[in-house]
């Protein structure tokens, strides 16, 4: 009976022990099973990098045409139109555009270019500006660098009028007498003193005594070269109006001015005439010559638009005595 008691106690023991020892093997396997499934985790799908858009190339740009150089006839104009409106008193923009209206040059018709040395001189430069303004011509002034300081208000007048201004030494002084040093200095000063007042770059050079050098000399190779450095050329003359000659009153002066063949067989047409800005007779003669070479269809002009009208052209360092 006690053995039949012991075996009743020990059989529900061990099945309560088998019972567990299943569950054990049941979950190690269900850990088994899991273990292997991650391993064999299906890979997350690839998605494809859509392609890219080319981004749209902008169009070239166009290199802007490079603007053109200003002629030197826009460059004549453009520059007399700013001496007219800075000093020609001109009260309004009509009197401005009347102004200008002036200064227009037909090719095509006569030309001469009367010059003005030694000034300006008071009493005296005053009364041909006068005619020039009174009858719309120009002229060219070879002034001296010490009247400059002087005469600001006739150097203003002359540029308001389209006139040009040249270059006569500082203090007329004859350059075959100077080093190529003293020239330089001679010469520069009055440029500089013109460029420091008023801006204004002068393009020529009369010698004094029409003296310079003769050709192939030290005096004139050194001239030329400066003339080249600055831009400028050397002026002399087609004919000589003989203004400084005591013998010669305003009527002989206006005679010899006007003639249409000189003594040398030179036309009147294109040449440049020799006078001076000193005395009384040579502004009486000059307010006979302008209406008189008018009538004949002549046009009052500088010496640069002379020569730049020419056939030749402007170039610095050349003696011109005449536009051919």
């Amino acid at each position: 009976m006690n053995t039949r008691k012991k075996r009743k106690i020990k059989d529900p023991l061990r099945f309560a022990v088998g019972v567990a020892l299943m569950a054990l093997v049941l979950l190690i396997c269900i850990v088994v099973i899991a273990a292997i499934a991650g391993c064999f985790t299906a890979p997350e799908p690839v998605v494809e990098a859509p392609e890219e858009t080319p981004m749209p190339t902008a169009a070239p740009t166009a290199s802007p045409s490079p603007t053109p150089e200003p002629t030197w006839e826009e460059q004549r104009l453009s520059s007399i139109e700013h001496y007219v409106r800075a000093y020609g008193n001109c009260p309004d923009e009509a009197a401005v555009e009347a102004r200008m209206a002036t200064m227009a040059i037909d090719p095509e018709r006569k030309m001469v270019a009367f010059t003005f040395d030694d000034g300006p001189r008071t009493g005296i430069t005053t009364q041909i500006l006068d005619t020039v303004e009174q009858y719309g011509v120009r002229v060219t002034f070879f002034i001296k660098g010490d009247n400059i300081a002087s005469h600001e208000e006739e150097l203003m007048r002359m540029l308001s009028l389209g006139c040009e201004i040249g270059n006569h030494t500082w203090m007329h002084t004859n350059i075959e007498e100077l080093s190529a040093s003293e020239m330089r200095e001679e010469i520069g000063k009055v440029n500089d003193a013109i460029r420091d007042r008023f801006g204004y770059s002068i393009r020529l050079f009369r010698p004094p005594y029409i003296k310079y050098g003769d050709k192939g000399s030290e005096t004139r190779n050194s001239l030329v070269a400066l003339m080249e450095e600055w831009n400028m050329a050397i002026i002399n003359h087609t004919r000589s109006t003989h203004d400084t000659y005591s013998s010669y009153n305003a009527e002989k002066i206006y005679n010899r001015a006007v003639l249409e063949t000189d003594e040398l067989g030179k036309g009147l047409d294109g040449s440049i005439i020799l006078c001076h800005d000193k005395q009384q007779k040579t502004v009486d003669a000059f307010k006979m010559i302008v209406p008189a070479l008018l009538e004949r269809g002549y046009q009052f002009v500088t010496v640069s638009e002379l020569l730049h009208y020419s056939d030749d052209g402007f170039h610095a360092g050349w003696v011109y005595s005449s536009a051919n």
